[in-house]
């Protein structure tokens, strides 16, 4: 049987033909004539894609990202980091929020995480709607193959760059590429199960040798139905020098996402004065001294860019006997650094801790605090420490003075839950300057 290429164009066709014939209409007869058994096999894989994009609901995952780079001249890839986030498929679009936070931001997501590993968007649900709902693929079926110990459908496909809507980013450039690749379905259920593309026409403003990706997909449920959703991405990129970059993601914890209002019917108080007041800020003075105890660790290899720390303040915040946070008061923050270093042949693991809140009866506090080693760390130079799980140095390497900088040795190595930081209050000049 000839394997035929066919763009989507007569894709489209072939998709209205079908619903009218779900319809009970009549289609024209010659173009009737016209289709082959693999061109209504891909229309029904393209309606079936379709009809389960149209039904999703707004929902949102979680989103672990292990990153890893190897040499040119390495065989082995080395962890760079992990990176934790929440992404959302709202109304078309993916938007991304730190786990925990109140709402997602609508900026890039190389603005959010930085710029010291490869990261990407589209795998969460925008690949599978520019390939199955979009006029710029070409397809070419395969047919029934053995893939991976499982009998699949398999198309080929390809989507020139003059027509393509990937756009890929390595700052400060950003152009539209070109890519093809393959899909599987179930012969059966024609679900998607496996996604590759690989990038082919790269524009020479781009610094990338290559780049590929593989999706993995499955069913979840989601409200009240089941929905085919991206299990895990594979992404690839190697750069002109050779050195490749790895993105290992999985996602997790997929539900629906809503805006919920709850309703509660209760007596009210006729004083006004009972009722509920809204939060009040509270703004602190510069070169305050906070200890905070930790209530979550911090473990190399298992904890995340992004993961929150909770504590608690361990002694009244105050000067000249006024007390601006009382002991007890809870503090919230969340790693924004947690690189995988290699030194002198030992493995130390740089976590980046960043205090954001502090909340105590009905005030709270937008903090803006550095982390003070002369306090926090009994062995803060690099000789003394060689021993230590973790430690501090004297002097932060930083570029925002709100980032504490911890150091782990070994693969293993941990800040125990329990463990006491010391901070000072900055001024708003210090801030301002960092950013």
């Amino acid at each position: 049987m000839a394997k035929t290429w066919w763009n989507t164009a007569a894709a489209a066709v072939l998709l209205v033909l079908l619903a009218a014939v779900c319809r009970g209409e009549k289609p024209v007869e010659p173009s009737e004539k016209r289709l082959t058994p693999e061109q209504i096999l891909l229309t029904r894989i393209r309606v079936r894609a379709q009809e389960n994009l149209q039904a999703l609901p707004n929902y949102t995952c979680l989103e672990t990202i292990e990153r890893s780079v190897r040499k040119s001249s390495s065989r082995r890839f080395e962890l760079v980091d992990l990176l934790r986030l929440e992404v959302a498929y709202v109304n078309r679009r993916e938007l991304f929020a730190w786990p925990g936070s109140s709402q997602f931001d609508d900026r890039d997501i190389t603005e959010m995480v930085g710029h010291s590993g490869a990261i990407g968007n589209g795998s969460f649900a925008l690949h599978v709607s520019g390939l199955f709902l979009s006029s710029a693929p070409s397809f070419r079926h395969v047919g029934k193959v053995n893939h991976e110990g499982r009998v699949f459908i398999q198309f080929d496909y390809s989507v020139p760059r003059l027509t393509s809507n990937y756009r890929m980013r390595v700052r400060p450039a950003e152009a539209f590429v070109g890519y093809e690749g393959s899909f599987w379905v179930h012969p059966e259920t024609l679900d998607l199960e496996k996604l590759t593309l690989h990038v082919n026409d790269i524009p020479p403003t781009l610094p990338i040798l290559s780049s590929s990706q593989t999706l993995l997909y499955h069913r979840v449920r989601i409200g009240e139905q089941d929905f085919l959703l991206t299990k895990t991405a594979d992404l690839s990129i190697t750069d002109l020098g050779g050195n490749e970059s790895r993105n290992r993601t999985t996602f997790s914890n997929c539900r629906q996402y809503a805006i919920e209002s709850v309703i509660r019917f209760e007596d009210v108080p006729e004083d006004p004065k009972v009722l509920a007041q809204p939060p009040q800020r509270v703004v602190l003075p510069p070169d305050l001294e906070i200890g905070v105890q930790l209530e979550n660790e911090i473990v190399a290899g298992v904890s995340a860019i992004g993961d929150p720390v909770r504590g608690w303040v361990v002694s009244d915040v105050k000067r000249k006997k006024q007390i601006y946070v009382p002991r007890g008061a809870v503090v919230k923050g969340r790693l924004v650094r947690m690189q995988r270093l290699r030194l002198n042949g030992s493995v130390f693991w740089q976590a980046g801790l960043r205090l954001e809140r502090l909340e105590f009866g009905n005030r709270f506090v937008e903090l803006e605090a550095t982390l003070d080693p002369s306090l926090s760390a009994p062995l803060p130079a690099w000789r003394s420490a060689a021993r230590e799980p973790f430690f501090i140095l004297r002097e932060s390497n930083s570029e925002d003075p709100r980032t504490g900088i911890l150091f782990l040795r070994g693969e293993q190595a941990k800040v125990a839950a329990g463990t006491r930081l010391y901070w000072r209050t900055l001024p708003p000049s210090s801030i301002e300057e960092s950013k």
